[in-house]
């Protein structure tokens, strides 16, 4: 499929989407545009956006994430303990959606949301980069949760922005940037995490799709620094994805490489035992091992969720184009099995 080299309209005027993938988010995100939404009955209820980011450092790893299904809105956020092996994590949902807003871009706006007076997340666009706020009463036990992180974003960092072809007129746009140096604070109750750019990354998902009724994922991630002293970002995915384009690419000192396909093996019913994720040109070998398991699991009839999103260990090697084989070790990250049926 094309790259893009200039910003584009991700649907152009006779409601037809655009195919492709760019270094940069150059896409305009004008889903509702498109004809195949405007002719589906409930398309307004297929439009699926979320926004995830992570940070990890040496001592912890925290995630969060809001995501807008439809018909529902589901906020999380959750803390790796990575030295003593403890994970808290808190959901809530917000029916419809009430009180979450969206940016309409991932470089430009502000992304919030609030549920009653549990939580409040909210990202924003500044020159700096993307800045986070979290303030959560009552996240672990009677201890709050505040976060304010600040997720560097140069412009002349490269990431992956993709628009997919899916079944029957379905379509998915996603930006993954990896790499991304954080600086700021997480704490909970009395604790408290300090981000330095030295030691702290994380990575930003910005997905929007009018996706299948039915979507299964496998995902892998991570961002580190090897021995050497490059900066190693990836991002992997097997899935709904592999009729199309993909997300599959590796970032080394802000260059991208796009890869091609890319296979996961572990034991489904054992997601705690290693896991293999190799790409079929070679580039990638990683052995994954879980250190954590949140798991999730919705039965409401025709609505099913089936997730494990695990924080674990990734050495192995990537090689990006015009490189040598550049060895991973002990990377911290994240790698999910997703089933979803909304």
């Amino acid at each position: 499929m094309s790259e893009y080299v200039k910003p584009l309209s991700m649907v152009n005027s006779d409601g037809l989407v655009i195919f492709g993938w760019a270094r940069q988010p150059l896409f305009d995100v004008n889903m509702t545009a498109a004809a195949s939404v405007h002719h589906h009955l409930f398309g307004a209820w297929r439009l699926k956006r979320w926004e995830y980011f992570y940070v990890v450092t040496p001592r912890v790893f925290f995630a969060a994430q809001i995501a807008h299904l439809g018909y529902l809105s589901n906020l999380a956020a959750y803390l790796y303990d990575i030295e003593r092996n403890i994970l808290v994590e808190r959901t809530l949902s917000i029916p419809f959606g009430t009180g979450v807003i969206l940016a309409d871009h991932p470089r430009r706006g502000r992304t919030r949301a609030r549920a009653g007076r549990s939580a409040h997340l909210q990202s924003e666009v500044t020159p700096e980069g993307k800045h986070i706020t979290i303030d959560w009463p009552g996240f672990n036990g009677p201890h709050a949760l505040h976060a304010d992180l600040l997720l560097d974003w140069p412009e002349e960092l490269e990431s992956l922005s993709v628009v997919d072809p899916l079944r029957n007129g379905r379509f998915a746009y996603t930006t993954k940037v990896t790499c991304m140096t954080a600086t700021g604070i997480i704490r909970v109750g009395q604790e408290t995490w300090e981000c330095s750019r030295s030691e702290a990354l994380g990575e930003l998902d910005w997905s929007r799709g009018f996706l299948e009724s039915v979507t299964p994922w496998k995902w892998a991630t991570a961002s580190g620094r090897t021995r050497q002293g490059q900066t190693v970002g990836f991002n992997l995915c097997s899935g709904f994805h592999d009729r199309g384009d993909n997300e599959n690419a590796v970032v080394v000192d802000g260059h991208l490489t796009k890869l091609g396909l890319v296979s996961f093996t572990y034991d489904q019913s054992h997601v705690m035992q290693p896991w293999h994720v190799s790409s079929l040109d070679g580039r990638v070998d990683l052995w994954f091992l879980p250190m954590a398991d949140r798991q999730s699991s919705t039965d409401a009839g025709p609505l099913q969720s089936h997730i494990h999103q695990l924080i674990g260990r990734y050495s192995g090697s990537v090689t990006p184009e015009g490189s040598d084989s550049i060895a991973v070790t002990d990377f911290v990250g994240a790698a999910e099995d997703h089933y979803a049926r909304w």
